[in-house]
């Protein structure tokens, strides 16, 4: 009997979260990874640690490589897929080749979107996105430098922090605030009092109008009025799909609708990882979400199910772990609700370490830690992804909340078991 042929277009932590799931139910089948890169599969949040040095390149590369050997899994180096037929199951690659598959799965992952700005060329400005973003943004990057980074999110937070710790003079421009859908206005401002005690600014509310070069720098010209003289310029301002041109499948919200076993609208097709437009936990609409722990799970459903073992992604839960400085926050959920008035916000703030619990008809949605180091996040995820009822325990979650949410999280497991 023909083994089945698995192939993987990707290979990043969806990719590979696919091919463990696959091999634990299939210990046959020919597993092959496609991926325009020349590098072996890395995680592409891993980026900013090159930067400080605090993890050699070597280290980089090396889980990836372990796990290809560990799974018997091959790699196509530097193949780009231009072509999906459906009716005949293979993929056409851009240099003329062809390749066939039983399953298909989708794990192309994301691009760096570049706003319109006056003047910009693309040579002009650095993106950290790829290992060879990386390479291309260190060169000459030895001495110190006046770096601008045009962006709030995480990406652009983890950069300027592994910048500055490296002796660069860095200035963050964020078109609103920091941080603003992760974290509350204590955490951004306290991460902004973090990067000006190392040097560094935060320029709220401004938007990059304009670039001119003059003496071998740029100036960046912002809508406040305000220029800003820079050796160089790095874009963080999100990201789009990486979508496969000629593939007939249906997107939504930017990404390839999926259903819960992460299937496309193509038959013996999968998508997961930052391609993918999945239902959301909270609300049940189709979007794409571009976190680490988002890829891994639904690159785990996509992989099981691909090797005919049934299992259903329960949709994505935003989640997001910083460590800035000496500085530690997460937010996971509806954290940042904001104005909406079907929230109840309870909070305990004790100095810099505070809590946050986003509730609605009883159960938690959200919530948002700062500096709680004794604290486990995934508990927390546990009880928004169970819908564990807090309500009646929402005051002693609040005083102890490393207890009370192993506790709770325990008792909803006898609970189930029995």
């Amino acid at each position: 009997m023909k083994n089945k042929q698995y192939l993987i277009i990707g290979a990043g932590p969806a990719a590979l979260a696919a091919v463990r799931s696959i091999r634990n139910t299939d210990g046959t089948g020919e597993i092959t990874l496609v991926t325009r890169e020349t590098q072996l599969p890395y995680s592409p949040a891993m980026l900013p640690y090159l930067i400080s040095d605090e993890l050699s390149e070597n280290h980089f590369f090396q889980k990836g490589s372990e796990m290809l050997e560990e799974y018997d899994a091959e790699i196509l180096l530097g193949e780009e897929v231009e072509e999906i037929d459906s009716q005949f199951n293979e993929v056409r690659f851009k240099s003329g080749g062809r390749k066939s598959y039983d399953k298909l799965l989708i794990a192309t992952g994301a691009r760096p979107q570049i706003p319109m700005i006056e003047n910009l060329l693309s040579d002009d400005v650095y993106t950290l996105r790829t290992y060879d973003d990386f390479k291309r943004l260190t060169v000459g990057l030895a001495a110190k430098q006046d770096i601008a980074i045009y962006g709030a999110g995480l990406v652009a937070v983890e950069a300027a922090e592994k910048l500055c710790q490296a002796g660069h003079s860095v200035k963050i421009i964020a078109r609103s605030s920091l941080l603003r859908k992760y974290f509350s206005a204590k955490g951004v401002a306290m991460l902004e009092e973090s990067f000006a005690c190392c040097g560094a600014e935060v320029i709220s509310h401004a938007t990059l109008n304009s670039v001119e070069k003059r003496d071998g720098r740029m100036i960046l010209r912002l809508s406040n009025e305000r220029d800003l003289w820079v050796d160089r310029l790095i874009l963080a301002t999100g990201v789009a799909s990486n979508l496969i041109a000629n593939a007939g499948l249906e997107t939504i919200e930017g990404g390839i609708k999926v259903d819960k076993a992460m299937r496309t609208s193509l038959p013996n097709v999968f998508a997961a990882g930052d391609i993918a437009a999945a239902p959301s936990f909270l609300d049940y609409s189709s979007a794409t979400c571009p976190i680490l722990p988002a890829a891994v799970e639904q690159g785990k459903v996509a992989g099981a199910n691909m090797a005919d073992e049934r299992m259903e992604y329960d949709g994505w839960v935003s989640c997001n772990y910083l460590r800035c400085f000496d500085k530690n926050l997460f937010s996971i959920g509806y954290a940042n609700p904001q104005e909406d008035k079907s929230c109840e916000v309870l909070a305990n703030v004790d100095g810099d370490r505070s809590l946050r619990l986003v509730m609605r008809n009883g159960y938690l949605i959200g919530v948002e830690g700062i500096n709680l180091n004794y604290i486990h996040p995934g508990v927390f995820q546990y009880l928004i992804h169970e819908r564990v009822p807090i309500g009646k325990f929402v005051g002693k979650l609040l005083d102890k909340p490393r207890e009370m949410a192993c506790w709770l999280m325990s008792e909803h497991r006898k609970s189930h078991k029995a």
